[in-house]
């Protein structure tokens, strides 16, 4: 049985569970907390009554193809949907493909064609963002602004956004047969996937006294790539630096550990956590990377998640960033993924995490010292996408903002 610590991922783990018969559905609006101390609502005999449940329900239900292991399958499913609150879905089962995704995202390897899409749930249409140079998609002629409007004759409208991404990723060596649209013309791609690595971090160089480190996700190769653009930095004698954690979805703790203390001197705090037992474990700092006269000013929002949460305050507290954007989404705690015996796995809450002063933000956020909002009508991954640093500068609110403030 492997165990991992993780802090929760958006695309790959957002997506919640629903049984074929819609069991444990309604059981997460009466919390455990709520039940506790009602004498009335005690789930006495509970065992015993379990059991005749799952009888009735293979006896007497109109689905005449239930089995046990559905009913297993939707009562574990359940257990753990029933412990989530209502500002999150931390506590999941994964199927066997779920969590083999999971560990793919965590990872950081990649087994696909080797583009950045939106989705568009209209229509069903995946838009090409971005195509990485190198890759499968990049050589059969995959542009950006194309529509892709079928994997292997497969459609997606009604669907949600993971079906696209699970249809278009795949075993390396085997072919997705594409239709898009371009324009005005439908075209048929046909790619063959490979196995390449999915780039965690950006770096830009804005004018000779600036850069922008954009960091998307906390994978087993971001504490790499972000020492490496920040050697690139002190090279270069930048004395200002932008990090964008916009839209960051978090990802493994230890990998966001690794990369925070590359920012603060040996021996700074950069965090702590606490399980249920009260007991309070400090992360400290062996040694940073950054050097310190480099000005540090910070990109957030609310798609800023957990441990990239985390980060912001390390800048913040630790370096005396100014935060730039909109408060972030106010998830201060982490959960543990452990594989089962049948493939599935678990995923639930096991501590919480402050940041080096000690402050939680759990619910609320942390708050940036200049709110600003961005353009509404595009967002600020496709203004990445589409324009040069020069360009995105005019278009990109939040960090024209931030460039003006590292001035100052």
């Amino acid at each position: 049985m492997n165990a991992q610590v993780i802090l929760l991922l958006t695309i790959a783990a957002a997506q919640v569970l629903v049984s074929p018969f819609a069991l444990g559905q309604e059981i997460s609006a009466e919390r455990w907390r709520d039940w506790r101390g009602k004498a009335d609502e005690r789930f006495t005999d509970s065992e015993e009554t379990f059991k005749k449940v799952m009888q009735k329900l293979l006896e007497k239900h109109f689905d005449k193809n239930l089995t046990k292991d559905d009913l297993y399958r939707a009562a574990t499913s359940g257990m753990l949907e029933a412990l989530n609150s209502e500002d999150g879905q931390w506590n999941r089962l994964y199927s066997p493909s779920e969590y083999k995704n999971l560990q793919t995202d965590l990872s950081g390897q990649v087994s696909g064609i080797g583009i950045a899409l939106k989705f568009d749930e209209s229509s069903g249409n995946g838009i090409v963002l971005n195509v990485i140079p190198n890759t499968p998609g990049a050589r059969a002629g995959v542009q950006k602004d194309d529509q892709i409007l079928s994997v292997d004759g497969k459609r997606f409208k009604g669907k949600p956004f993971r079906e696209l991404v699970d249809s278009i990723r795949g075993q390396a060596g085997l072919t997705a047969k594409l239709k898009i649209l371009r324009e005005d013309k439908i075209l048929a791609l046909t790619v063959k996937r490979e196995q390449f690595q999915f780039k965690a971090t950006d770096l830009k160089t804005i004018d000779s006294g600036t850069s922008l480190l954009t960091i998307s996700y906390f994978n087993k190769m971001t504490p790499e790539l972000v020492a490496e653009a920040l050697k690139q930095v002190n090279q270069s004698g930048v004395k200002k630096l932008i990090v964008d954690l916009r839209d960051n979805g978090g990802g493994g703790f230890d990998e966001t550990i690794k990369v925070a203390e590359l920012f603060l001197a040996k021996g700074a705090t950069i965090a702590s956590t606490r399980d249920r037992e009260g007991k309070i474990e400090k992360f400290q700092s062996n040694g940073g990377l950054l050097a310190e006269a480099v000005k540090l000013v910070v990109l957030a929002n609310k798609g800023t998640h957990s441990g990239a949460e985390l980060l912001v305050s390390v800048l913040k507290e630790g370096r005396g960033a100014k935060v730039i954007g909109q408060a972030t989404d106010g998830k201060w705690n982490m959960q543990t993924v452990e594989e089962l015996t049948n493939r599935f796995a678990i995923k639930y809450t096991v501590k919480t995490f402050a940041s080096p002063l000690g402050n939680s933000f759990q619910g609320s956020g942390f708050k940036p010292d200049f709110e600003v909002p961005l353009n509404k009508e595009i967002s600020h991954r496709e203004l990445a996408s589409k324009y040069d640093i020069t360009k995105r500068l005019t278009l990109d609110t939040q960090l024209k903002a931030a460039f003006e403030i590292s001035q100052l």
